[in-house]
């Protein structure tokens, strides 16, 4: 098993030895980093783009709703409505169910005849 291993360590090394025969050498300078970018850039096609304009239209619809949020809930007085119980509420109802109606000036007192057929 130590041949094959050899074998295939010597096989390895002509293939990394035909691979840098292959490409040629990075250009190293001061303008390397900005040139690499640029092709990275230009290779994009109109997806790649469009996908970071949605991204950032997220955030920004993101940030726009909480901000409404807290606009929101700054804004406004703290009621007894959000304070209220269960029970409360039910009776509150329950009492404006059950007040007199009133039609048209006629006391709720007063018997109120309705027109028979």
């Amino acid at each position: 098993m130590n041949g094959e291993n050899r074998q295939l360590e010597r096989e390895l090394d002509r293939l990394f030895a035909a691979y840098r025969d292959a490409c040629e050498a990075p250009e190293a300078g001061a303008d390397f980093l900005p040139r690499m970018w640029a092709r990275i850039e230009a290779a994009q096609g109109w997806t790649e783009r469009f996908w970071k304009w949605a991204n950032r239209l997220a955030v920004i619809a993101a940030a726009a709703s909480v901000l409404l949020v807290v606009l929101q809930l700054a804004g406004q007085p703290r009621a007894d409505f959000y304070s209220a119980t269960y029970v409360e509420t039910l009776m509150a109802q329950t009492e404006a169910e059950s007040a007199p109606i009133e039609l048209a000036g006629v006391p709720a007192e007063a018997p109120v005849e309705l027109p028979q057929r």
